[in-house]
């Protein structure tokens, strides 16, 4: 890779990243703090989709949308929350069909883990 190409790729992740983590911190919130003020609710969803345990599931899966929404946005191990994020948005994208919302911050998770490197963010 030549060095030019070396500086855009760099540009480009320093200016992406915060937009991604911030989009999805704000993607993930929502939904991982209703699974647990609309437990009920959720619970029955998640029994409509045929997923296993969702009494037991429904929990799990809030703490590590809200865990992931949090590193997102204090900037702490956004990558891991990033790696985090990618299996549950692929089981909702597969069980409750691809909206907007599971699509976009599965492709943002994505392409965070692919710009996600030291020298990235040590100039974000």
């Amino acid at each position: 890779m030549s060095h030019e190409t070396e500086e855009t790729d760099l540009a480009i992740g320093q200016h992406l990243r915060p937009l991604l983590r911030y989009g999805m911190a704000g993607l993930l919130l929502a939904p991982g703090a209703s699974k647990f003020l609309t437990y009920g609710t959720s619970v029955r969803f998640f029994e409509s989709l045929g997923l296993p345990a969702p009494s037991i599931l429904i929990p799990i899966v809030g703490a590590l949308e809200l865990g992931a929404a949090a590193l997102f946005l204090i900037d702490r191990s956004a990558r891991i929350a990033a790696l985090v994020t990618v299996p549950i948005m692929v089981v909702a994208a597969g069980t409750a069909g691809p909206t907007w919302q599971n699509v976009g911050v599965l492709s943002a998770a994505l392409v965070l883990i692919a710009f996600d490197t030291p020298e990235v963010r040590r100039y974000t």
